[in-house]
């Protein structure tokens, strides 16, 4: 482990305890919603915004180039949106626009994966890492009080970390390592170099000393890759899966985890599956942590299922559907589209399918980031 022992327990505080959900009557009477994406426009520029449930933006940043994910610090809402793989830059911008934008990258031999996640302090901003020339996956740690330094790094528990998440109030994080090795040299570090050997695993790390704590290998999926992850308030892990070699068919892509216990498929009806095609572009809990959505970009599918049982509650043909991210009300869920769409999926109880329409393509992943700051 490269890192100080003292610097990385700043980073494992006490966080904040999350509010619960409204109904839908009682959103209509508050600020408007906040969410966080990473765009390209029409005349091919990314950016990363902060933006209403109506399209309406707040905030804009300009980009070095495509971006992925972004993460948004609980302390002061903060947000750092991470270059697509392979790429090696980050922005940190204010959600108010209080301060300029602060770009940082990591070292010449390594490079994002586009997700991360700050400690419950604000302190430390941890990312997913590509070691490329030693063929394994880490955890860059930065220092955000120093302007994002970067002041170590710990193991990923596997090849090609993907998205992570902290778990709950412990000092633990999951990681969703995609066993992908690859290369920036090769096919514009995206042609996977071990396709008959990918070893995906989910990964849970101590954050205050850097040890693996357990390590849960998918197995016999053989050419699957574990991407993109949630975790539930009461700690249950919800990890996506991508077909990474080989031809889609019926494969599990949806998978269950608590601590302790092996990976557990959620078992989805065939056109479900088949729905889906292969990819899962992104996850998200809802408020109330009883629920769990998954888009397919390429499957223009948005599947919303029960967490506790894995039965499928409902699902929603979009268009290049990607981003999802949960709203104040449990239940309820927001999408981005690469189309420019903005659309809402109710319960059903209300026919909530509220759409706007923008002249942004949406990247991959959407995060809720609160109220708006009013007066």
């Amino acid at each position: 482990m490269v890192i100080d022992r003292r610097t990385l327990l700043i980073g494992t505080a006490s966080g904040l305890i999350a509010g619960g959900g409204l109904t839908a009557h009682a959103r209509t009477e508050l600020a408007p919603a906040l969410y966080a994406a990473a765009r390209r426009g029409g005349d091919g520029r990314y950016w990363a915004a902060l933006f209403t449930e109506d399209g309406r933006d707040v905030n804009a940043v300009a980009l070095p180039g495509r971006g992925h994910d972004i993460t948004v610090s609980t302390i002061d809402r903060t947000c750092v949106a991470f270059a697509r793989r392979p790429g090696n830059f980050a922005v940190a911008f204010s959600s108010d626009r209080g301060r300029e934008p602060i770009v940082f990258t990591t070292p010449p031999d390594r490079h994002f994966y586009g997700h991360g996640v700050f400690s419950r302090d604000g302190r430390l901003l941890y990312a997913t890492e590509n070691d490329f020339d030693g063929a394994r996956g880490v955890i860059g740690i930065y220092d955000v009080s120093a302007g994002y330094r970067r002041i170590g790094e710990f193991p990923a528990g596997g090849i090609g970390p993907h998205d992570l998440a902290l778990l709950g109030d412990q000092p633990v994080l999951v990681i969703a390592n995609g066993g992908l090795i690859e290369h920036p040299d090769f096919g514009n570090g995206r042609r996977i170099l071990n396709p008959d050997a990918i070893e995906t695993t989910l990964a849970y790390v101590d954050l205050r000393t850097g040890d693996l704590l357990e390590r849960h290998e998918l197995g016999a999926a053989g050419a699957l890759s574990l991407r993109h992850l949630d975790v539930a308030h009461d700690g249950t892990v919800i990890v996506g899966a991508q077909v990474a070699h080989g031809a889609v068919g019926a494969q599990t892509l949806v998978y269950r985890h608590r601590r302790q216990a092996p990976l557990q498929a959620l078992a989805l009806p065939a056109a479900t599956e088949r729905a889906l095609s292969g990819y899962v572009s992104s996850i998200a809990c809802d408020r109330d942590g009883a629920l769990v959505a998954v888009t397919s970009s390429k499957g223009a599918s948005a599947v919303v299922l029960d967490i506790a049982s894995g039965n499928v509650v409902r699902t929603r043909t979009l268009d290049d559907v990607s981003g999802i991210a949960p709203t104040r009300v449990p239940a309820e869920f927001l999408t981005t589209a690469g189309t420019g769409q903005i659309v809402q999926l109710g319960d059903g109880s209300d026919a909530r399918t509220d759409a706007v329409s923008t002249p942004w393509s949406w990247d991959n992943h959407a995060v809720f980031v609160g109220e708006a700051i009013t007066g």
